[in-house]
């Protein structure tokens, strides 16, 4: 199998909830968007994305400003996006994508595992950050849980986060009702929108109104934060 280190064998673990409401197994072909300003990176990944059956490769750039062109003209199901481009930051593209496009699950590629990068990423609404060193299968088991609405991150990155959260608990914590904590709790566990509206009874809508109201009291920016501040503060526990 073709990697960028054939030494580097860590798995990763799908983490936390649904991004985009989508759940269960994907039934359609995942468009991607590769973002590299590295040429023969882009076209590595591109061309081994191609030739896997259930993804296709909608197209390649190499900047900020045409990846956001890029993305509005070809609504992909997922963007890799590399941190350093020659026209500004990746993070910064995500948020733009994603502030105009929510449904658009982003990998970001990165060099470094820099634990403020690692947090950035995640307050911006990444689905994963990726190391360029991690073997290619990783990338595209990424690509597919994130696609799914699963948020990818490696099990040290996830206690990473809890350390390099701020201190305190927040005080709208205890006011989180008990439907709020199953649904948080449920996230906490990987579950999709779609997953835990099926085991709650309830629909997907009112799922995303119960997290978007968790993520208010909490203070958090993204699925993955809330969790991991609850975590934090003791609100919920996180399975072994």
């Amino acid at each position: 199998m073709t990697s960028f280190d054939a030494n580097d064998d860590v798995h990763f673990v799908v983490a936390m909830a649904s991004l985009t409401g989508r759940g269960g197994l994907i039934e359609e072909e995942i468009s991607v968007i590769v973002v590299d300003d590295h040429l023969m990176v882009a076209e590595m990944l591109s061309l081994l994305i191609d030739k896997e059956a259930d993804m296709r490769l909608v197209g390649t750039a190499h900047g900020v400003v045409e990846a956001i062109a890029l993305v509005e003209q070809e609504q992909p199901s997922v963007v890799l996006m590399d941190y350093r481009l020659p026209d500004g930051d990746g993070i910064e593209a995500v948020r733009m994508i994603l502030r105009q496009w929510p449904n658009v699950a982003i990998v970001m590629l990165s060099g470094s595992g820099d634990q403020d990068l690692l947090a950035r990423a995640i307050e911006a609404g990444c689905a994963g950050m990726l190391a360029k060193d991690r073997p290619m299968e990783d990338v595209l088991a990424a690509i597919r849980s994130a696609a799914r609405g699963e948020l990818v991150f490696r099990a040290d990155e996830i206690g990473m986060l809890l350390g390099h959260l701020r201190q305190g608990s927040n005080q709208d914590a205890q006011w989180l009702t008990a439907r709020e904590l199953e649904v948080l709790q449920l996230l906490a566990r990987g579950f999709s929108t779609e997953t835990i509206a099926d085991r709650l009874f309830i629909s997907a809508n009112t799922v995303r109104n119960h997290v978007s109201k968790i993520l208010t009291k909490l203070g958090a920016h993204s699925k993955l934060e809330a969790v991991a501040i609850a975590t934090r503060d003791n609100i919920i526990e996180l399975d072994d």
